[in-house]
């Protein structure tokens, strides 16, 4: 599952328009009231998450304009420097999904991004940047096609196009495998293409074991094996949280920070995470403690830290995080105040 911070039109000046239902279809909505001495909620902004999001509209706007040579220099930068954000996020990651086009863009649009990637390959015929970028962009217009039907209900053409088009991607990734710089985004590209490809257990560890062995702190390759062997694709019950277990004493690794990270990517697959799976609230929470220090200045660490207490059913832990957070809602995690509240009042409520 990708994380998506920012998708941006290369059309200006759309704007979406709501609609507003008549007041008698209207439902109406719930109103959780604070518990006495809590603060007041207010939703507020993440300012590392601004910085990001500052990043990949400078960086997008690059791409918009066909600007290769700079485009190149700011990725041969990144992997030189192993940059990441005050979060933690890798910068190379955050670089290439910027790149993105909307699931929902019109076909035209679709059509636009692979004219400036078959340029941008043109342009730079031994840029392992291109080719990653464009490997990206037909994986992801393979799974438009496809669509997110169950495999039954998707059309023939749908197939056939997913199938192609993950092929033209593995093409890319192939012939771009001795490509300098190193590079950890190939591998991330390939575990991605692995997955929709369907390769084998064997085949998806050996590609991971390379990867862990390149860039060991890169934790994008955990999330991606994770997701490979939740039971919904190829893995039984308990496997992805078996399986990240052994990668905790890798030398060089982040240890327990990795599995927080997983743990926090894949909770969007279950309604409660732990609940629903194996995973472990006791490592989860002693992983987060260490990206706390690592990055102590990311409210959006803290608040997703606070909300996996809150499904932990770990009062005290989401107490003393609620006190942290003072009120201070981020609605990329809460969603909405309602919910914010009905959280807090459960953590204060013994």
């Amino acid at each position: 599952m990708k994380s998506r911070i920012l998708n941006i039109s290369f059309v200006a000046g759309f704007a979406l328009c709501a609609i507003v239902l008549p007041a008698c279809h209207r439902k109406k909505a719930e109103v959780i009231v604070d518990l006495p001495g809590l603060p007041p909620v207010v939703e507020t902004e993440d300012k590392i998450t601004d910085e990001i999001w500052q990043f990949r509209v400078k960086t997008r706007g690059l791409y918009n304009a066909s600007k290769f040579d700079e485009l190149e220099v700011l990725a041969t930068q990144l992997r030189a420097e192993r940059a990441r954000f005050g979060n933690g996020s890798w910068k190379i990651l955050q670089f290439y999904e910027s790149l993105d086009c909307r699931s929902d863009e019109p076909e035209t649009m679709w059509q636009l991004h692979e004219q400036i990637h078959e340029k941008w390959d043109a342009t730079k015929p031994r840029s392992i940047t291109a080719y990653v970028a464009h490997a990206n962009f037909l994986t992801d217009y393979a799974w438009h096609a496809r669509g997110n039907k169950f495999a039954d209900k998707v059309t023939k053409e749908g197939w056939r196009l997913f199938e192609q088009r993950l092929a033209q991607a593995k093409e890319l990734l192939d012939r771009s495998a001795d490509f300098e710089p190193k590079r950890p985004m190939w591998w991330h590209s390939c575990l991605t293409l692995a997955m929709g490809q369907g390769w084998s257990r064997d085949d998806f560890e050996k590609l991971f074991q390379e990867a862990k062995a390149f860039e060991p702190q890169f934790w994008g390759f955990d999330v991606s094996k994770a997701t490979y062997l939740l039971p919904r694709w190829y893995g039984q019950p308990g496997e992805w949280e078996y399986a990240l277990t052994l990668d905790l004493n890798r030398p060089n690794g982040l240890g327990l920070e990795t599995y927080a990270r997983v743990v926090n990517a894949l909770s969007g697959y279950y309604e409660n995470i732990f609940r629903e799976s194996h995973a472990s609230w006791s490592q989860t929470r002693d992983g987060f403690e260490l990206i706390r220090q690592r990055y102590p200045d990311s409210l959006a660490i803290l608040s997703e830290y606070c909300r996996l207490a809150c499904s932990a059913e770990d009062r005290l832990s989401a107490r003393k995080l609620f006190d942290e957070l003072g009120g201070r809602m981020l609605k990329s995690t809460w969603r909405d105040q309602n919910n914010f509240r009905r959280r807090r009042n459960w953590a204060y409520s013994q």
